[in-house]
């Protein structure tokens, strides 16, 4: 079925007719203020943590900081919305605006004049950047503890439990709760701070800066390394280097958090030690390892010595631990063999584990990369596990299985292809073919093999060599 040509034309002409009518636009009226808008405001103004306000552009950021730099920290030629980034550069800058005397009073003048809400918004800036010896933090921490009652009553709360206007004691009273186990960033997340941000931030730099200086004198037991560990996994290894440090507070606090804790854990010993060395492993690296000796260049000698006397140790048990996870036809020598060695655990100056395929796995998760690993080759079996140790003067290669043991002089400049300590590849073949068989054959560097007596074999050759005996146990 289909229109005619004059239907079609008759519907046309409606259409036109209807649409040339006058008609006036629909109209929705907003009212000026919503009913609810004064209930969210108050529940805000007595329940809300800091204000949700985002981040503005990079380019508003560097283009506030040229106009100070050109100004020299005037902040007179500066819009209103270039004055509210201003505390976003304010404690990070290259400029160290934060130590500008002029520019933070004028800073605060003016917030006074015209930003209403200035403290609640500066409060957030400041708890994140809060460095007791900052000017910025010093003068702010001054007004804001003036104007606490324009601050919301949750963040005043909070403001006064913590002494917040007080930074060198707010910042002690912080660091002390990490002693106690309290539940300090929670507390501070249940603010609504983003919790990455804070775990950048130079106020948690601060903490740990003041958490070192009390371990140094904390006689108690405290859950501080696992509190920590899982406090900065986040932040994967070095953390301290990805946190918000400036004017040298990062490296001032990665050094007073290592000494503090060694210091502490060395009183404490026991599975202290084994936490610790975990926490250091993620905090700064084993400081033997070439890579990693220049971050520990700034830590007082006494305490790399200690981490190092650590390290030798857990080197020793842990030889021993992969073992007895690896297949053994003879668990008699095991035990033969770890009797034998820990007789001279206390004279041990070094100590380095190697491990071929099958205990690469273990090692890791025992020692977190401080280990070596043997070369592929045809003295090399799967199941391979060495022991360098340092006895006196003396280096002793103790090999698992029927493997022998190898002596020779520590520093030997003679001997190339022996390897040194603390490296990530060996050849077994060239330490083997570099040491002939048996210590009467005249020359400084020898094998020996577990034969028959062989302990008392080795006791005689250390003791010529090196005048250590064992410690005997009764």
């Amino acid at each position: 079925m289909t229109l005619s040509d004059d239907s079609m034309l008759v519907g046309r002409g409606k259409l036109m007719t209807e649409l040339g009518r006058n008609w006036t636009a629909v109209r929705f009226v907003r009212p000026a203020r919503l009913a609810i808008g004064p209930v969210a405001e108050e529940l805000e103004r007595r329940f809300g943590g800091i204000p949700r306000e985002p981040r503005p552009f990079q380019n508003v950021l560097d283009i506030t900081e040229r106009l100070l730099i050109s100004g020299r920290g005037d902040i007179s030629g500066l819009t209103r919305f270039q004055l509210k980034a201003v505390p976003y550069i304010l404690w990070t800058s290259q400029e160290a605006w934060s130590e500008d005397k002029r520019l933070v009073g004028d800073y605060l003048a003016w917030a006074d004049l015209k930003w209403p809400s200035a403290p609640r918004r500066l409060w957030g800036h400041y708890l994140l950047n809060m460095n007791p010896d900052s000017i910025a933090t010093q003068r702010i921490a001054h007004w804001l503890d003036a104007r606490a009652n324009r601050l919301t009553p949750v963040i005043e709360s909070f403001s006064r439990k913590w002494n917040l206007f007080q930074p060198e004691q707010a910042i002690a009273i912080m660091a002390g709760s990490f002693l106690e186990d309290a539940c300090l960033i929670d507390e501070i997340t249940d603010l609504r701070f983003e919790r990455e941000r804070l775990l950048k931030s130079a106020c948690l730099l601060s903490v740990f800066k003041a958490l070192g200086q009390q371990l140094c004198n904390h006689l108690r037991p405290s859950k501080v390394p696992a509190t920590l560990k899982q406090l900065i996994a986040p932040l994967g290894k070095s953390p301290i280097h990805q946190m918000q440090g400036y004017g040298g507070l990062g490296q001032a606090a990665q050094e007073s958090l290592v000494e503090g804790l060694v210091i502490w854990a060395d009183r404490q010993g026991g599975s202290t030690i084994d936490q610790t060395l975990d926490l250091l492993h993620t905090l700064i690296g084993d400081p033997r390892l070439p890579g990693v000796r220049p971050r520990w260049d700034g830590i007082a000698p006494r305490v790399r010595e200690t981490v190092e006397r650590w390290l030798t140790v857990r080197a020793v048990n842990d030889f021993f631990r992969v073992i007895r996870q690896s297949p053994t036809d003879r668990p008699d020598m095991v035990e033969q063999r770890e009797q034998f060695w820990r007789s001279y655990q206390n004279s041990f100056s070094r100590a380095w584990l190697i491990t071929a395929e099958d205990g690469k796995a273990i090692a890791q998760t025992l020692l977190d990369g401080s280990f070596g690993t043997f070369e592929k080759d045809s003295n090399v079996k799967k199941d391979h596990l060495g022991l360098m140790l340092q006895i006196g003067n003396y280096v002793i290669f103790e090999m698992n299985k029927s493997g022998v043991t190898l002596f020779w002089p520590a520093g030997d400049k003679q001997m190339p292809k022996i390897p040194d300590f603390f490296l990530p590849r060996y050849s077994r073949s060239r330490m083997l073919n570099a040491c002939p068989l048996g210590a009467d054959a005249g020359g400084e560097r020898f094998r020996m093999s577990h034969t028959d007596s062989w302990p008392r074999k080795y006791e005689n050759i250390i003791l010529r060599r090196t005048n250590i005996s064992p410690i005997r146990r009764t």
